[in-house]
């Protein structure tokens, strides 16, 4: 009975404890090939990436780029699982095919944009001229109505008549400096309530520099604070007092424009010896 339990097992193989022989280790099987999906999604990937750079034809490069895209998942799929080799050409077919798509949706946007540009700018160059053209045709129908150049001491405006009536030495201003109160009477020749304020730039120099307005702490005589911002109605006339700060005893200018015309086309204007 010794002599069998210890007679060696056909093929050489080792004995067990119990005299049993062990189940032999099976080898994992060998993939089969690189994965057809990567390469094709390769190719897919590639074409789409150099289309993706064209204008129209880049419709078809998304197309390519979602093919591959498609392809090298089940590419990846394939070789993560073992039944395939080529692991690294999937990636590569799954980074080309998304980079299509994205340069694709990309270079569209840009140009969608690029022509709404154009349009937009088209069209604002087309309003513009419309509205220089509009403008041109009320500038040239207002020629006969619209007073230019200078005045003296009295004249039109384009919203209001202006007479400078005087300009005399006032009080101090509250930096003790000497002034002169210069007066105004305006009428309001527009169909709505104004001011001197909103209507008029009133300005006065002396020795060809623009004076200060001044600021009183105690108003002088016949200075009416308020009057510059008072409102006259249609057709009403009023008296504006302003004061300025003197630089010396020299004579000076005062010079009435409208607010908003810069290049003062209508002015009323007068020297005063102070």
């Amino acid at each position: 009975m010794s002599e069998f339990n210890n007679a060696p097992i056909p093929n050489g193989g080792p004995a067990a404890p119990n005299g049993m022989r062990p189940a032999p280790i099976m080898p994992s099987p060998a993939p089969q090939g690189t994965t057809v999906c990567g390469i094709v999604g390769v190719v897919f990937g590639a074409l789409g990436l150099v289309l993706s750079f064209i204008p129209i034809i880049n419709n078809i490069a998304a197309i390519f780029g979602l093919v591959g895209a498609v392809l090298a998942i089940v590419a990846i799929v394939g070789t993560f699982r073992g039944k395939k080799r080529g692991k690294a050409l999937s990636i590569v077919a799954a980074v080309l095919s998304v980079l299509a798509i994205v340069i694709t949706l990309a270079m569209q946007s840009a140009a969608s944009k690029a022509l709404d540009d154009i349009t937009g700018t088209s069209t604002s160059q087309s309003s513009s001229a419309d509205a220089d053209k509009d403008a041109k045709t009320d500038d040239s129908t207002k020629t006969d109505t619209k007073v230019k150049g200078e005045q003296d001491i009295e004249g039109d405006l384009t919203d209001m008549h202006v007479k400078i009536v005087s300009a005399v030495r006032s009080g101090n201003d509250y930096n003790n400096q000497p002034t002169v109160l210069v007066t105004y009477e305006w009428t309001n020749t527009t169909d709505k309530n104004n001011s001197f304020a909103v209507l008029a730039n009133p300005k006065v120099f002396q020795n060809g520099q623009e004076l200060d307005t001044a600021m009183y702490l105690d108003n002088p005589e016949g200075y009416d604070s308020g009057s510059y911002l008072s409102e006259l109605q249609p057709g009403a006339t009023g008296t504006v007092t302003l004061g300025y700060v003197l630089k010396d005893d020299s004579e000076i200018t005062v010079d009435v424009t409208n607010l908003l015309d810069f290049s003062d086309t209508a002015k009323v204007t007068y020297k005063f010896a102070i």
